[in-house]
């Protein structure tokens, strides 16, 4: 039996966080944001910059307070790691896709936000955008989302898990909604696993 990655509901912890992004006649179907092997390779570059900037303000700032060696470098240390901590952090909280029971949402940022929707009645198809090692070792990918309109005609939902499950369950929330709307014939049918509140 084949394991669904999108099956669970979003906490409560969630729903509460994004409540402000929604509007009344809407519920919370699922938040996403980048791949865990994703946020993993950015920790490493971040370890890189701005960690070893970091990691020399540390030993600076050890040096100027007289601090013996062994603590210097353990101050080096403690400043190199919460730097790459804390961006890598602020990457994952920044970047949030939300997929409701009528839109997918885009949040980008935290304290400035900007947010990119698009309603599923909008939406005319779906690609899926995943090289050999992305599918292979990272499970992770991007969806291109086409939509219909004079403006930008397409937005990204960049490094996501398991695409082609977060694409499939997209599918199935688009066509419920055309089927709401009667512009569905054929009846929606339940895969076993997936959400659909």
């Amino acid at each position: 039996m084949a394991k669904f990655h999108y099956r669970d509901s979003p906490i409560q912890k969630q729903k509460d966080a994004f409540k402000k992004y929604l509007s009344e006649d809407e519920e919370l179907v699922l938040a996403a944001g980048f791949s865990q092997a994703y946020i993993r390779s950015k920790f490493i570059i971040y370890l890189l910059f701005p960690g070893l900037l970091f990691a020399g303000i540390g030993l600076g700032l050890g040096w100027l307070l007289g601090l013996d060696k062994i603590w210097a470098a353990i101050l080096a240390a403690g400043f190199w790691s919460a730097a790459a901590i804390l961006k890598t952090m602020h990457t994952y909280h920044s970047n949030r896709y939300l997929l409701t029971t009528r839109r997918v949402i885009i949040k980008k940022g935290i304290f400035g936000v900007k947010l990119t929707t698009t309603l599923y009645d909008k939406i005319t198809h779906l690609e899926v955008d995943q090289t050999i090692m992305d599918r292979l070792l990272l499970h992770h990918g991007s969806i291109i989302i086409n939509t219909a309109g004079v403006t930008k005609g397409e937005i990204i939902l960049k490094y996501v898990d398991y695409p082609l499950e977060l694409k499939n369950l997209l599918e199935r929330l688009i066509n419920r909604e055309r089927e709401q709307f009667g512009l569905r014939s054929s009846p929606l049918q339940a895969v076993e696993g997936e959400i659909i509140s």
